[in-house]
């Protein structure tokens, strides 16, 4: 079993959400917050897009798994609550983020310059993993009306750091990121993360098991 989580930065806009939690009973806000349940085999009755959903389809997700359709409701809300979901491998966990990642790139009106989504995990083969996933169900999907294309950095060690900080300085819109290189960037370069509204840790416990608490903090 590995663990997902899925949060907005203290800084964010949308500041108030509440985290999503099976193991007790929701707050009165929580519940006056709730979103309406719909269909669970349908991905538009989940609230994702039909342009998604029909991209979904063609790449023969045709029904949501039990972790997506749990927190699919939670995380397409509006505003997004907190969520921390915990699923066994090939559960599809990763779309179950990617896929409200991509939702709100479409559809933000932020002006904000820079990034607006940090996805961080502890190995290069995940981070990888995620760029191809992103990047396949992404394709051609900027902004709803014509916007550019949706700009990946993929940050982590044993990779070039100019290359790095040529990403970084490109503005994109998502950053795929082991801690520890990410860190070393973001001082070396006085890179300002303010921007981003999204931070998703795939694998938090591996994170918290390999030692990046510390980096994690910072």
């Amino acid at each position: 079993m590995s663990s997902t989580t899925v949060t907005q930065p203290s800084w964010a806009k949308q500041s108030s959400s509440i985290p999503a939690s099976s193991s007790s009973g929701p707050s009165k806000a929580a519940a006056s917050a709730k979103p309406k349940q719909a269909s669970s085999g349908s991905w538009v009755g989940l609230g994702v897009s039909a342009t998604l959903s029909r991209a979904l389809v063609l790449r023969g997700f045709k029904i949501p798994t039990p972790i997506q359709r749990t927190t699919l409701p939670s995380t397409l809300a509006t505003p997004p609550r907190d969520v921390l979901g915990m699923a066994r491998t090939g559960s599809g966990k990763t779309l179950a983020y990617i896929i409200p990642l991509l939702q709100r790139l479409a559809t933000s009106t932020s002006t904000a310059v820079g990034p607006k989504a940090l996805i961080l995990c502890p190995t290069r083969e995940l981070a990888l993993q995620i760029l191809r996933v992103g990047k396949d169900l992404g394709r051609g999907k900027g902004k709803e009306g014509g916007g550019s294309a949706i700009k990946w950095a993929l940050i982590m060690g044993g990779d070039s750091l100019d290359a790095q900080f040529e990403m970084l300085c490109s503005q994109p819109d998502v950053i795929i990121a082991t801690p520890g290189r990410l860190l070393h960037l973001v001082v070396e370069m006085n890179y300002d993360m303010r921007s981003i509204e999204m931070v998703i840790y795939d694998e938090a416990d591996r994170l918290f098991e390999m030692g990046f608490e510390v980096q994690l903090h910072e």
